[in-house]
């Protein structure tokens, strides 16, 4: 790919051969929607290829790498502060930036301006006296997200920053497995298309999805909203796109985006929980994402809170998603979806009440959830996001309320709660952050 800031200059991109691919529906291009906002400890897999091949070697060493990294998060960056954060010493930097400038992934742009001061990274005292500064070159290399749904396979192309080029959504009439791959082959190959991009520019395919992956093979184990056990993903399809392919579960996807270009910058500790069918939670501990041993941590929604309550999607009785989530919330309101509940309960009458006792409900059992997850891991902030977050402001009085009756040594007082009601690109846009850390190798 020629040095640019338009991240694709090739003539065109061939259709990958293998799954047939889905209906073409139309592709949209446009500005990201929300600001400039992965891949989990031990899951690089197919990525390994990117780092050798598609980075031209430029990033195959890890402190190079890492380096690289923290200018793409942190930057744009003096070589003085990547020293501090790293301990590298300043002529051991300076030696391993200079590929990354040769080959155009890192830009000097001279003495910072008042409006380029960098993000200040976490626990790092002190900046240095800035000479020049870098910044990472976002059109260098392109990354693609993949959401699967229920309804609809979506897609997005972006640059290195995650600021999103092109947008394309395949419906599904079915979420049987090779039905949804066959979109996503389909997805991609018209979003290269349309952007003129060959398989060479691809840093890689990032693709998220509801559901318990394993960490090692990049299948699905479980998803209940999918309807898949034990589905092989990422292998299908890095066969069939001749691209590198990871595989996360969507709100670990989102976590990285909020951590890595979106609200979570600079923040160590943090916590994304997602609401709608389903109730996820994404994890930053110590400035990484923690998915645990099997891949399943941040099962927020599978929090045992009230055995004589609702039956889970999992089976199980009284999970706080079978309390809070939207098939809840319809249930106790009458409603048919948790946008209507919003409608009726800003109301009057006995339908308002009932809505308002929904979201009432709701909230309690999320404040109790979100009690027990302060007391565990401490977040510095929770920030709620997916389909149902516009719903959080008729929950959170309630959740509030009970965060601060469970929540250890007040620490309902010092968490930060924000939402991040962006609908479009959302997920779609973490599935490519995914891409994105996976591709530039960072440990």
């Amino acid at each position: 790919m020629s040095p640019s800031s338009a991240p694709c200059g090739r003539s065109g991109s061939r259709p990958a051969a293998g799954l047939s691919r889905g209906p073409a529906a139309g592709v949209t291009r446009g500005p990201a929607r929300w600001p400039a906002g992965g891949q989990t400890q031990g899951h690089t897999g197919g990525l390994a290829r990117g780092l050798a091949s598609g980075l031209a070697g430029g990033l195959a060493d890890p402190g190079r790498a890492e380096l690289f990294s923290l200018a793409l998060r942190y930057g744009p960056v003096t070589r003085g502060q990547l020293a501090e954060w790293t301990g590298l010493d300043a002529s051991t930097v300076t030696r391993s930036l200079r590929p990354l400038i040769d080959d155009d992934y890192l830009r000097e742009t001279g003495r910072p301006s008042a409006s380029d001061q960098p993000v200040t990274r976490p626990a790092v005292a002190g900046r240095g006296r800035p000479v020049q500064v870098l910044s990472v070159n976002p059109g260098r290399h392109v990354a693609l997200g993949v959401k699967v749904g229920p309804t609809a396979v979506s897609a997005v192309l972006t640059d290195l920053a995650a600021t999103v080029i092109g947008r394309h959504t395949v419906p599904l009439a079915s979420t049987e497995p090779s039905v949804a791959l066959a979109a996503v082959c389909g997805a991609v190959d018209e979003l290269l298309l349309a952007a003129g991009c060959d398989r060479a520019d691809v840093l890689g395919v990032g693709v998220g999805l509801s559901g318990d992956i394993d960490p090692g093979s990049g299948a699905c184990r479980l998803s209940a909203i999918l309807g898949w056990r034990d589905v092989p993903v990422r292998e299908p399809l890095a066969a069939t796109l001749d691209l590198p392919v990871v595989v996360e579960n969507d709100a670990n996807t989102l976590a990285l985006a909020e951590h890595w270009f979106g609200r979570g910058r600079g923040v160590r500790t943090l916590a994304v929980v997602t609401l709608g069918i389903g109730i996820g939670c994404g994890l930053v501990l110590g400035d990484r994402l923690h998915t645990g041993v099997r891949g399943i941590a941040g099962e927020f929604g599978h929090l045992p809170l009230d055995p004589n309550g609702r039956v889970c999607t999992c089976g199980a009785r009284g999970c706080l998603e079978a309390l809070a989530g939207d098939d809840a919330i319809c249930a106790v309101s009458g409603c048919e979806s948790v946008a209507e509940a919003m409608r009726v309960a800003a109301g009057q009458g006995a339908a308002a009440e009932r809505a308002r006792s929904a979201f009432r409900g709701a909230g309690d059992a999320l404040g109790r959830g979100f009690a027990g997850l302060c007391n565990l891991v401490d977040p510095e902030l929770v920030i709620i996001a997916g389909e149902s977050s516009a719903a959080f402001g008729l929950m959170e009085p309630a959740a509030r309320e009970s965060l601060a009756v469970h929540g250890f040594s007040g620490i309902a007082s010092e968490v930060r709660i924000e939402v991040d009601a962006g609908q479009e690109d959302l997920w779609t846009r973490g599935a490519a952050s995914v891409a994105i850390r996976a591709g530039v190798g960072h440990l």
